[in-house]
């Protein structure tokens, strides 16, 4: 804002007010931005975006997203999945670009090796300290979606891996877990029956989510018994820590190193007052 302003700073998105037009206001609050985020080692953040709201909506439209994954948007059959995919991919970057303290389209995210989003390392800076993990100061990150969430964790890691998934009755959870979990996972499904094995069914399918999105390759390229998978192990470790998205939703994040707490955050909180 300008010196000598008297006017209230915009929070939240705020985008379309008095006839504005949305997209435009999310541009122009988005370039030249001062004000970086800072997340500590061990803390990440895990954001979560209502995907319903009609800034969230407006994202679409705001120039974000780079050719490429403008194309890639464009092979979803349906207009609005199209839509929907380029929002997230808009939010993904006006996000990581309050940390990195760069414009939305100048964020580097590259593809690694077994398709996980990554960020390029940039050159050190003043904000890269020594417990950073020695990615060039970039932050790692991990992203997911389910019902009408989409959720981005960011945190000073090698590798991150999130995962939120919405509760609901999974018909075919026994043979799931017969495949996917470790014995000794098995074992808790025993006796349950009715919510109780859904809601752990789930819970335990979320982490073994999070493990595999942390190393990378993708649960459906993985062992059950595989060890990077084990969810008991990595919660006594701190490797593995669920955190409440809200609720009808159980979410789960897995790191590189321990993690202290999970610190959730929404874009109603003041984080995008410029």
């Amino acid at each position: 804002m300008a010196s000598g302003s008297t006017k209230s700073p915009p929070s939240r998105f705020e985008c379309g007010r008095e006839g504005g037009d949305a997209a435009s206001e999310i541009r122009g609050r988005a370039v030249g931005m001062e004000q970086v985020v800072e997340v500590s080692a061990r803390r990440p953040h895990v954001w979560l975006f209502d995907v319903r709201e009609s800034a969230f909506d407006a994202l679409a439209d705001a120039d974000f997203v780079s050719d490429a994954e403008r194309h890639r948007a464009a092979r979803a059959t349906d207009p609005r999945a199209e839509r929907a995919a380029i929002g997230r991919r808009s939010a993904l970057r006006l996000l990581l670009g309050r940390y990195l303290g760069e414009a939305p389209r100048d964020v580097r995210i590259v593809t690694a090796p077994g398709g996980k989003p990554v960020l390029l390392p940039r050159v050190p800076s003043e904000r890269a300290s020594a417990d950073d993990e020695p990615t060039g100061g970039a932050p790692a990150f991990s992203v997911c979606h389910t019902g009408d969430l989409y959720c981005v964790a960011v945190g000073h890691e090698r590798s991150l891996g999130l995962d939120v998934e919405r509760l609901r009755e999974v018909a075919r959870a026994r043979s799931i877990a017969e495949r996917w979990f470790g014995s000794g996972e098995r074992e808790r499904f025993a006796d349950l029956d009715g919510e109780a094995l859904t809601l752990e069914f789930m819970r335990m399918w979320t982490a073994k989510e999070a493990l595999a999105k942390r190393h990378g390759a993708g649960l459906r390229l993985m062992r059950g018994d595989d060890a990077e998978l084990d969810v008991d192990g990595n919660v006594a470790s701190g490797h593995l820590r669920y955190f409440p998205p809200g609720e009808g939703y159980v979410g789960a994040l897995a790191a590189t190193r321990t993690i202290e707490d999970v610190l959730v955050r929404r874009p109603e909180e003041d984080f995008w007052t410029i």
